[in-house]
């Protein structure tokens, strides 16, 4: 019996083969990526099915609620919480997405409540993201450390050993190991220097969300967000200036990375094949054939209008032209440090105490 979750009576029955789970803490989310995530789920059509108890599982004083005002009377109060929802990719697929903030409290108990979910819904594949710093330079392509509690195959592992500081995904994932559930993460590396940005950042985002669906997992709109990456590359080159400290930088993490053999992993970039008109036809009548049955009636419902995907991302961040400007010595200092190159453990380690 779920501890603190309860399931909406729309969803009993239901059978969804693939559960999401990317809860957000900013303390611990390197880059904002987990955020830049959400908001690219968020533009897909979704249907909340189960909710946490949110006054039993956050401390209101660590992640306070925000109250909305408006014309002299308090119009709104949001408090911090925990979401299941059943979501459609863009092939009509549906899929479970746990989100929201990462409770303060009962870790276990609520990772328990997980393994119920996973079970009252018959979920096969389990997928969670995470993202750590790195001394690694934004030039190169993004890379990503695959974790997973199947033995190894078709998953690459990156050997040696690490100490991290946990998440609740990890706490969920080890006790989904000890019931050999099938559990993927994906933790991707961001340049130090862009952990703490006023935008997020979108190439991490963006090579995640590859990962997951070249795993089997759901396949997201990538259209917006590869557009912000390609603004937020330009951006960051007009800093390249040859000969100043920042392009020194660059360059020795950039002959770190070319030289280092540490096996992680990063997504194979393909030509894309332009198809037929005849292939584009049966693609749309599959489309239109998947949403013809549940789940919820593939969760096309009367919805308010979705918001814009870039939208998201001016409440996340206001632009990036002026966060990047602000690297500091002390930024170069850490680089260069035997912190900045101890790997995982202390790169999130450091992270956390910021």
């Amino acid at each position: 019996m779920a501890h603190f979750f309860t399931l909406d009576d729309i969803a009993s029955g239901l059978r969804v083969r693939t559960l999401v789970i990317n809860l957000i803490d900013p303390l611990i989310d390197a880059g904002d990526t987990a955020q830049a995530i959400n908001a690219t789920i968020d533009t897909l059509d979704a249907e909340l099915i189960g909710t946490f108890d949110s006054d039993k599982l956050f401390d209101l004083r660590a992640q306070r609620p925000i109250v909305s005002y408006a014309d002299g009377h308090i119009v709104a109060l949001t408090m911090p919480q925990m979401r299941l929802m059943l979501v459609t990719d863009v092939h009509g697929e549906s899929f479970l997405y746990l989100t929201g903030q990462e409770p303060d409290f009962r870790w276990c108990a609520v990772s328990e409540d997980i393994l119920e979910i996973i079970e009252r819904f018959g979920v096969e594949n389990v997928f969670s993201f995470a993202a750590m710093p790195a001394p690694i330079p934004h030039t190169r392509p993004v890379d990503m450390l695959i974790r997973t509690t199947a033995s190894a195959g078709d998953h690459p592992v990156v050997e040696g050993f690490a100490e991290h500081f946990a998440q609740l995904s990890d706490v969920f994932e080890h006790m989904a190991g000890e019931k050999s559930i099938s559990v993927v993460n994906i933790r991707v590396r961001v340049p130090f220097y862009l952990v703490r940005g006023e935008a997020p950042f979108f190439a991490g985002a963006l090579a995640a969300i590859k990962m997951l669906a070249a795993r089997g997992g759901p396949t997201f709109p990538l259209g917006d967000l590869e557009q912000l990456e390609d603004s937020q590359r330009a951006a960051i080159s007009q800093l390249l200036v040859e000969g100043s400290d920042f392009d020194q930088l660059v360059t020795k993490l950039e002959e770190d990375y070319d030289a280092s053999e540490a096996g992680f992993v990063k997504n194979e970039e393909t030509i894309p094949v332009i198809p037929s008109s005849d292939e584009i036809g049966d693609a749309v009548e599959q489309f239109l054939a998947s949403h013809d049955s549940s789940p919820l009636e593939r969760v096309h419902k009367d919805k308010p209008e979705r918001r814009h995907f870039s939208d998201e991302f001016r409440r996340i961040g206001q632009g990036f032209r002026v966060g990047l400007g602000r690297l500091s010595r002390e930024d170069k200092t850490q680089a260069n440090s035997p912190e900045g190159n101890d790997g995982p453990a202390s790169e999130s380690t450091k992270d956390h105490e910021e």
